[in-house]
């Protein structure tokens, strides 16, 4: 709370002094870079919600890439509190974990891969990675925060050879800037709602000659939705709540009018209690209780960027990032299943990573002149290094966050990835109205892991420490070389309407925790190596009659050489790799192929009829998807956390420039938690996730031309539902997702 006065105060500092009339947004062409600059207030009807990239932007080419971008505002979904299920849904087929109601890790995935933190996208913001590892542990612990965005850039597996090659494509956070016509501008939201929730954000930014700037502080805390632990002696204790901050100075500077030099850090850090999963008895009885009180997990993360662009001459771009991360992730807590309760005095067991990240990427395009036509050749390189430091053991009694540890390590890892990479990519014009475009990408990558490890007893007796037993040591390493290619059609078949198709190579790295397992029991297949496959579109997009935007395509992904593990039991001929006693063993178990449709489309009624003063749109996003394994142990099976139907709907009014009022339903259907599809266990642990629909409102209505009030009531209906089970973090069995939950507030524009 003391550090969202001290925002709130410096806020109300910079609104005495910088009263300015809003302008509209504002787009720059730059005679060096195609550039979109956009100042901190934004216009209701500056852009739509959600858009195509052109074809060929900066040192980018997005032709024939199922591509989208979502500029977004605060009159279409809670920003305020990371509303990821609101925010994204223009985009069709998302699929979401709703792990807690702080919105500081958006687990988000297409096409039936995992959602877990993101890890099947490439995750960045501003273009520089923010997860874990890229490589070898590629979860995301940061989201920015939404009210610090301009927009969400999302590219599906045809990413995979200009940004990397993960299957699920690219998502690219990107921050505001400062406006471009005068010194000083800003915005500043104050917000408060149920469960003892409060946000703030204040952000400032100008141009001053040939510099820019923008600063934004954000603070967000609440007690959460899930209810307190009643103990023995009668207290009750909080169970679900969290603060988290965040804070980006960002600097722009143009020495000439070819060259821009951006550098801009990012600081974030959270912290939230895990009130637990829940067995099938317990969520059905009241999925607000909660099992865990002495469950935390706590976060810091900061993301240096430095970015210069250039051009050399008329077609001749160049473009640089340097980045990097310096995060750690802590958590301490119980992982014994929810019907082993917490007596207050069990043993906490602390897990503690510290990752240390760089990398290098340079990007150069050229508009190659062949006969009337030109052809932008982009090509590019990229070098990235990362260190994670692991480290396991028991923890401090009590109820409170503390990552120290109070006896021997029971493991202690260090793991090193290198990672060098090389793509070009070249957009050839066949004719007027059709491009082809070619590409290929070369990726190594060498990973090293050592250190040292104890055995655990079993998670079910309370007191699961042993470090004095057996200890074990490790020196492992690894290396791959893996070309990739693709190809892509773009044609116009009309001037509103366009054709496209693409064919890529995908490829997902074998993680740390799969090539070098600290778990005795399982034994590693010495032929293991990473996934493999392929990611394919056609579709169709554009606008019909300037009134209907439609986006509607159909996918196959192959998903080859996935990575599990496999009980002695099921080995058969294979036993013979089972070496020191180990149980099971972590090989290439089969391969999962997954196609279906996607669909998006967005009826503007102005467009097709006067209303006046009035403004009105409807849109549908969604997506069917049959995603199945085709060999292996679990052939035949559904792939875990894959529905088939994920459908969102809604509709969005205007009034003038005083009311936006925005209602969005979701609907999912049914998938399972594990590959075997599981229909229940009484742990809560594995089985179905049931189908529901839940919905969401936003309203915006403005006061003056400098003050603008809010509300959003999230899951108006209050249903009880759940995205998850989990066996581990954060808290093994019934994950709930939050329910009715109302927040508004004030904005300020300036």
């Amino acid at each position: 709370m003391v550090r969202g006065c001290v925002v709130f105060c410096v806020s109300s500092v910079v609104l005495l002094f910088g009263a300015e009339k809003p302008v509209r947004r504002q787009y720059l062409r730059a005679d060096t870079i195609e550039i979109v600059k956009a100042p901190v207030i934004v216009e209701e009807s500056a852009l739509p919600v959600r858009r195509v990239p052109p074809s060929v932007e900066g040192t980018q080419l997005f032709s024939s890439k199922k591509a989208e971008i979502l500029h977004l505002t605060s009159a279409d979904a809670n920003l305020a509190t990371n509303n990821t299920r609101q925010t994204f849904g223009r985009i069709a087929g998302v699929m979401i974990w709703e792990n807690d109601g702080t919105g500081v890790q958006a687990g988000v995935a297409v096409r039936g891969l995992s959602p877990n933190r993101s890890w099947e996208f490439n995750t960045r913001m501003d273009g520089a990675d923010i997860a874990a590892d890229i490589a070898g542990y590629p979860e995301a612990y940061f989201t920015p925060a939404f009210e610090s965005l301009e927009r969400i850039e999302i590219i599906r597996g045809a990413a995979a050879l200009q940004f990397g090659p993960q299957f699920g494509g690219l998502l690219n956070f990107v921050t505001k800037t400062g406006p471009q016509d005068r010194a000083l501008g800003g915005e500043s939201s104050q917000m408060g709602g149920q469960n003892g929730y409060y946000s703030t954000y204040t952000a400032f930014g100008g141009t001053q000659g040939r510099w820019s700037y923008y600063v934004f502080g954000n603070y967000r805390r609440s007690d959460g939705w899930r209810l307190p632990v009643r103990l023995a002696t009668g207290e009750q204790r909080e169970s679900d709540q969290f603060w988290q901050y965040s804070v980006m100075p960002k600097l722009e500077y143009r020495p000439s009018d070819w060259t821009r030099i951006t550098a801009e850090v990012t600081l974030m850090q959270y912290r939230m209690q895990q009130p637990g999963g829940l067995d099938s008895a317990q969520f059905a009885t009241d999925g607000r209780q909660a099992m865990r009180y002495r469950d935390w997990f706590g976060v810091r993360w900061i993301v240096p960027m430095l970015m210069v662009e250039h051009r050399f001459s008329e077609g001749v771009y160049l473009s640089g990032r340097l980045f990097g991360v310096l995060g750690e992730r802590n958590s301490i807590g119980l992982t014994t299943p929810p019907s082993i309760p917490d007596s207050g005095t069990n043993p906490r067991r602390v897990n503690a990573d510290e990752y240390r990240n760089g990398g290098l990427e340079l990007r150069v395009r050229s508009d190659v002149a062949m006969g009337t036509a030109r052809h932008p050749l982009v090509a590019g390189l990229r070098l990235y290094r990362g260190t994670t430091l692991r480290r396991q053991g028991r923890g401090p009694d009590g109820d409170g966050f503390s990552a120290t540890f109070v006896a021997p390590l029971t493991r202690d890892l260090e793991f090193v990835s290198d990672n060098a990479a090389a793509f070009v990519e070249w957009q050839l014009r066949l004719a007027e109205r059709l491009t082809v475009t070619p590409g290929a990408r070369l990726e190594w990558l060498g990973m090293i892991g050592q250190g040292t490890f104890s055995r655990e007893k079993p998670a079910s007796n309370p007191d699961a420490f042993d470090t004095a037993g057996t200890r074990f040591r490790f020196d492992k390493r690894a290396r791959e070389v893996l070309p990739l290619a693709g190809i892509g059609l773009q044609w116009a078949m009309s001037s509103q309407l366009e054709l496209y198709a693409n064919a890529h190579q995908s490829w997902r790295p074998a993680q740390f925790s799969e090539l070098f397992p600290s778990d005795p029991t399982v034994e590693v297949d010495p032929s293991l190596h990473s996934s493999r496959g392929v990611s394919t579109d056609i579709g169709v997009r554009g606008t019909i009659a300037n009134a209907l935007s439609i986006d509607v395509s159909g996918f196959y992904l192959y998903y080859g050489d996935r990575i599990g593990t496999i009980a002695r039991s099921a080995l058969g001929a294979d036993t013979v790799l089972l070496t020191n006693g180990a149980s099971q063993l972590r090989r290439n178990v089969g391969a999962s192929e997954h196609r279906g449709v996607e669909f998006y489309a967005e009826l503007f009624a102005d467009r097709l009829v006067r209303l006046g003063e009035h403004g009105a749109s409807v849109f549908i996003a969604g997506a069917f998807t049959d995603a199945r394994y085709t060999s292996g142990p679990v052939a035949g099976k559904l792939v875990e956390y894959a529905p088939k139907w994920i459908v969102r709907s809604g509709l969005r009014y205007r009034w003038k420039a005083l009311l936006v009022l925005s209602l969005q339903g979701s609907s999912v259907s049914e998938c399972y938690s594990d590959a075997s599809n599981t229909q229940s266990t009484a742990s809560g642990i594995n089985g179905l996730i049931p189908a529901y629909t839940v919905w969401d409102m936003s309203a915006q209505v403005r006061i003056t031309w400098w003050l603008a009030a809010e509300i959003n009531i999230n899951n108006i209906f209050d249903r009880r539902y759940f995205t998850r089970r989990a066996g581990g973090y954060p808290g093994p069995g019934i994950i709930p997702a939050d329910g009715r939950v109302v927040t508004g507030g004030l904005r300020v524009n300036f």
